[in-house]
């Protein structure tokens, strides 16, 4: 049970209140991660807050116009105050599926579920794990990962996590070390969550290394190995280096084999800059199983979305659904990314002049909303630093790893940020 659970419980113990508590209820507690250092940082962080997962400028949230516009739009009533379907609104299901069709051409004749729309890539993650995770399961996932995947899958569903470092010692993905870790999973059934662009270290495989991924998984597949394959897609779309593998693995994997089920859960929170409108989808394809398979799947996930949110936003779901069809999405969606793609292309420039430093030393990173060092002193006491000396908000996430969300940061700051950042560095290691 992890320490902070252990604290609460401390206050709880000598009342009767204590034995009403759920395990489930024991087990949980709020993480002094990411969401509480962020809050730190809103209120230090005066110079730069490079912390939270959103794209900003001038300290206000990217948008694309034509969603903003929606909300003063002529919308029916029922596009905003019905309830929406459990699954999701259905023409809004058929639009995700054909934009995921359309940004991964090898499912352009894919026979897929229809996406079942949820609150967000963290609802999305907490319902696939209740459908196919149970007390005890491994799940194999790299040793960087996202933290509230230990509220998810550690505390909400007790399995057990089997890491592997992220990167190999070329710096590339650790395809082998992924091998050894499904290897070591006992029992029949391997389930594999892999998050890319990853948060937080922002690398995506290469076309190469994608491959080999999904070779990997397969050779397993042939050997007996019953996988479910959890493609992590929050930050989908945001390429940046030309080798980047530009498709989802579930591309790879949605047909490859009996033994394989392919779950991509994505959404629109990222790439389309409604962080607030909490709706992504879950996406089922396998080998083995036909139309009605697949829609007994979606019946099941829909049985859980009824039983934790009985359904979504109706509101989010027909703005985003008026958004996606609208023809000028693209090009409006393509001046954001391309807004973050310059800030990542900055970052990396001013990293070259710190190339022979040891106080901070870059993971590989390409995509996404984020870089993270290695750090030679301690990451919490060099996050302090640059806090209150610096008033620069940065996100430990380890004993000697420090993540920076570069979206967060205006192009005109990126230089003096990674000035800061070395600066802070130098002095207290």
């Amino acid at each position: 049970m992890d320490r902070l659970a252990e604290a609460l419980n401390g206050f709880l113990k000598d009342t009767p209140v204590y034995s009403m508590l759920s395990d489930y209820g024991k087990r949980m507690y709020v993480p002094k991660g990411i969401i509480v250092q962020s809050a730190e940082a809103k209120a230090k962080a005066g110079r730069f807050n490079a912390t939270i997962g959103v794209a900003l400028e001038n300290s206000q949230p990217m948008f694309i116009p034509s969603i903003k516009e929606q909300f003063a739009s002529s919308m029916k009533s029922t596009e905003i105050f019905s309830y929406a379907p459990m699954g999701g609104v259905a023409p809004l299901r058929e639009a995700w599926l054909r934009d995921m069709r359309k940004k991964n051409p090898d499912l352009e004749n894919a026979e897929l579920s229809l996406p079942v729309v949820c609150s967000g890539l963290t609802n999305a993650l907490s319902l696939v794990s209740s459908l196919f995770l149970d007390k005890g399961d491994s799940l194999v996932l790299p040793s960087m990962y996202w933290e509230n995947y230990n509220l998810l899958f550690t505390e909400g569903r007790e399995a057990d996590l089997v890491t592997f470092d992220n990167f190999n010692a070329q710096g590339g993905f650790n395809t082998e070390g992924l091998d050894k870790a499904i290897s070591s999973v006992k029992g029949e059934k391997a389930v594999i969550l892999l998050n890319f662009p990853n948060n937080p270290t922002g690398y995506t495989p290469t076309e190469k290394e994608a491959q080999e991924i999904a070779d990997l998984v397969v050779s397993h597949a042939e050997k007996g190995k019953k996988i479910v394959f959890i493609c992590d897609d929050a930050y989908f779309g945001l390429f940046f280096s030309e080798d980047v593998n530009r498709q989802s693995l579930f591309s790879k994997l949605y047909n490859a084999h009996e033994n394989i089920l392919a779950v991509k859960c994505d959404g629109a929170t990222k790439e389309y800059m409604v962080w607030g409108f909490r709706v992504a989808f879950i996406t089922y394809a396998s080998k083995a199983l036909g139309k009605d398979g697949l829609n007994a799947l979606v019946q099941k996930t829909m049985g859980a979305v009824r039983g934790s949110l009985s359904s979504c936003s109706t509101s989010a779901q027909n703005i985003l659904l008026k958004a996606i069809t609208d023809p000028s999405i693209e090009e409006a969606k393509k001046e954001g990314v391309d807004k973050i793609c310059r800030r990542y292309s900055l970052f990396r420039k001013a990293l070259e002049n710190y190339r022979d430093r040891d106080s901070l030393k870059p993971y590989p990173f390409n995509s996404g909303y984020f870089m993270s060092f290695e750090t030679k002193c301690d990451a919490e006491e060099l996050r302090q630093k640059l806090l209150n000396d610096y008033q620069t908000g940065t996100i430990c996430l380890g004993e000697h790893l420090l993540r920076i969300a570069y979206s967060s940061v205006d192009e005109k700051d990126i230089a003096d940020l990674v000035d800061v950042l070395y600066k802070a560095a130098d002095e207290l290691c």
